[in-house]
Formats: structure tokens, C-alpha cells, sequence
């Protein structure tokens, strides 16, 4: 999982040199014998309005450079996946989205070995089901637990464990959550830990957690801030025909 979550919406995470993003434990951000360097993962708010056969999504994104030159411009790189998801089959198809999102900003792929910069991906879904409400009663609060499905499915997907109450009646919710981390490699390998750039974190919201159809616009928030720093998170709001142009790569 990318995190636990907390009161505030903010998940720990850990990058070691072995390009892994490791949960960290008990919801504290955890230091391991490697050496690695803990990234604190703030995320915003999401939500998911339909009306009708149209659908609205809002992606709140936010980004953060973290040294005080800006990214390299038009030189090499690489996507790599993280512990959660190096086994999702459906991981390389994410990856091109980042690709070409890349390519079109003037950057190379090449190998792990030669790439100077390298662009992590972490994703997964926590659901909540809500059971039916009467006036003055509140909703049940949100928990994760053990468990891992695919994208779709009635769990979480890849990246983030999720649970749904047995027995509970409602329409299930689910938080989905997209992290891309880059890194300059030559100098990570040089000093031992990485260096991190910049980070573009977006969560979205809703009653499904499809990210074969959600990730497309997850990452189209993200780049929209690649290299800046937000000093806020930034709301974009897809209608149908951007959402159609986006998932066809249009």
C-alpha cells in the first residue's frame, strides 16, 4: 500500500536507491538500513459528479519541486515501477502514459543504467462502503484493511490495500491514488540516496476504481504542474469530450 491514511489526507512513503516505494509502518515514516530518503505524500480531494450518460471527474493535483534548479530539460529518462505494483500486469500500460507525457515535453527513454532521470509510479484504491443514511445519522468513517484485487474489482487495486465490510449495504466509495516521484539518478547512484526533484501527487474519489480509465486523467493533472510547486492543490475538472480525447491519448 502507498500509506496509511490519515486525519489529514497524508500517506508516508519511503524511496530507497533500489527504486522501491515502501509502505511505511504504523502510519510513521520509516527510515530503512539502505540508504533511502522518506518522502511525505500529500494528497487533496477528488470528486466524481454525474449527470445523466455525461460524466464529470475533478482531479485535485498538486505538485512540489523540492531542489532549487528546475528539472533538466530534453535529456534522459526512464519509468520504473514501485514494490506495489512491479507485478501488476497492467503496469506497462500506465508507464507509457507517463512515457508520453515525457516524449512530449522533449525527453528520451533509455535504460535504467543510462537514464538521468527516473520517474517513479505508485497507484492503488482504498474503498469505503457507505450503508444507507436517515437524516441526522452520520456516515461511517473510512477503513482500510488487508487485502489487494484488481482495478474494477470489489477491493482495492494494486498499490493500496482496501477492504469492504461484509454484510454492508450502500454503494461502495472508493480513493484513488496516483504518485509520480522524479529522481535524478546520476546522482542518486553518486551520493547513495536519492534525489528527488520534484513530486506530483492527485486523488480521485468516486464508485469505481477503474484506474485502467481513471489513471489517464490522474496524470494528466500531474503534468499539468511537472517541475512547479503548487501552493495549493489545483482542481481540474474533465467533461466528457476532454475525458474521451484523454483516454484515447488524443
Amino acid at each position: 500500500m502507498l500509506g496509511p491514511q490519515h486525519r489529514h489526507g497524508r500517506a508516508c512513503i519511503t524511496i530507497d536507491m533500489k527504486h522501491n516505494l515502501i509502505a511505511s509502518q504504523g502510519g510513521l515514516m520509516n527510515k530503512h538500513v539502505r540508504s533511502g530518503v522518506v518522502w511525505t505524500v500529500l494528497v487533496g480531494a477528488i470528486s466524481l459528479v454525474c449527470s445523466g450518460c455525461a460524466q464529470t471527474v475533478t482531479v485535485t493535483a498538486s505538485g512540489k519541486r523540492t531542489v532549487a534548479e528546475a528539472i533538466p530539460q530534453q535529456v534522459t529518462y526512464t519509468v520504473l515501477p514501485t514494490t506495489e505494483v512491479a507485478k501488476d500486469p497492467a503496469f506497462p500500460a500506465y508507464a507509457t502514459l507517463i512515457s508520453e507525457k515525457m516524449q512530449g515535453m522533449g525527453y528520451k527513454k533509455t535504460s535504467e543504467k543510462t537514464a538521468q532521470l527516473g520517474v517513479f509510479l505508485a497507484y492503488g484504491s482504498t474503498a469505503k462502503t457507505t450503508a444507507p443514511t436517515t437524516m441526522g445519522s452520520p456516515t461511517p468513517p473510512m477503513g482500510a484493511g488487508g487485502g489487494m484485487g484488481t482495478p474494477g474489482a470489489g477491493g482495492g487495486s494494486y498499490g493500496m490495500a482496501a477492504s469492504t465490510p461484509a454484510g454492508a449495504a450502500g454503494m461502495p466509495q472508493y480513493q484513488n491514488q496516483l504518485v509520480i516521484v522524479v529522481v535524478d539518478m546520476k546522482k542518486s547512484s553518486a551520493s547513495g540516496a536519492a534525489v528527488e526533484l520534484w513530486r506530483g501527487d492527485t486523488l480521485q474519489t468516486g464508485n469505481s476504481n477503474d484506474l485502467t480509465n481513471l489513471a489517464p486523467l490522474m496524470v494528466e493533472a500531474a503534468f499539468r504542474h511537472f517541475g512547479e510547486t503548487t501552493a495549493t492543490a489545483v482542481s481540474h475538472r474533465f467533461g466528457p469530450e476532454e475525458i474521451t480525447a484523454i483516454q484515447k491519448g488524443k
